[in-house]
């Protein structure tokens, strides 16, 4: 008897397992805009370290701003 229930329950999980795996994965809901920035190239030289930092906060920042727009629609 607990054979026959164990069985049962595998068969349960096995079917579960394979219908949750055989769904496609599921979309973004909020796919980046075509005219979105990309962030700026790394250095190569430490003498452009510092303009690199100013350039990746600024990117933070803006993309942080695009983000909050586009949660809060007017």
């Amino acid at each position: 008897m607990r054979i026959v229930l164990l069985l049962i329950v595998l068969a349960i999980i096995g079917l579960t397992l394979a219908r949750w795996l055989g769904q496609p994965p599921p979309t973004s809901r909020v796919a980046p805009p075509p005219d979105s920035t990309a962030a700026p190239a790394v250095p190569t030289r430490p003498q452009e370290l510092k303009k690199f930092e100013q350039d990746l906060n600024r990117f933070m920042q803006d993309a942080a701003t695009q983000r909050g727009r586009q949660a809060d629609p007017p």
